[in-house]
């Protein structure tokens, strides 16, 4: 893997995130190209990477936040990438009345279109059913559907 992976520091920093998913795009057709790897191997290999670099980022987050408002800015240059400083609300809409009561009705209808998406996918089937007095089509339906691959890695 260590022929795979960039080392940390070891990225160009004057490259900007589009020229960083370009080398990764790059080295990944070279590493498919190559023939030399079990790609299910190392695409196990990199979420495990991914995981790890998701914990480190997590843990470091608060810190850099400190050492970053230490410099007195929202916005500035550091280490040839573009630092924003943002501060968000929260806002706690619970204690209106009405949009507690808006709330609920959307609660309501979601659960509402589960259990219709629910009565659909069970029903998929070509059928028509029709008034039988006017002989009017009361329903028919064949749902389209798209089946789409997908890869779960559980570490």
């Amino acid at each position: 893997m260590s022929k795979l992976v960039r080392q940390l520091g070891s990225i160009e920093r004057h490259l900007h995130k589009n020229e960083i998913i370009d080398l990764a795009t790059d080295n990944v057709q070279a590493i498919i190209d190559s023939k030399k790897y079990d790609l299910l191997r190392v695409y196990v290999e990199l979420k495990r990477y991914e995981t790890y670099l998701h914990g480190l980022i997590k843990q470091l987050k608060k810190a850099a936040l400190e050492k970053a408002v230490m410099k007195g800015s929202s916005s500035f240059e550091y280490d040839d990438a573009r630092i924003n400083i943002s501060k968000r609300t929260k806002w706690d809409f619970s204690v209106d009345e009405k949009w507690s009561d808006l709330d609920r009705q959307i609660q309501r209808l979601t659960k509402e279109r589960k259990i219709r998406e629910k009565y659909l996918r069970d029903s998929n089937k070509v059928r028509v059913i029709t008034d039988k007095e006017t002989g009017e089509i009361i329903e028919e339906f064949d749902l389209p559907t798209e089946i789409q691959y997908g890869l779960t890695v559980r570490l």
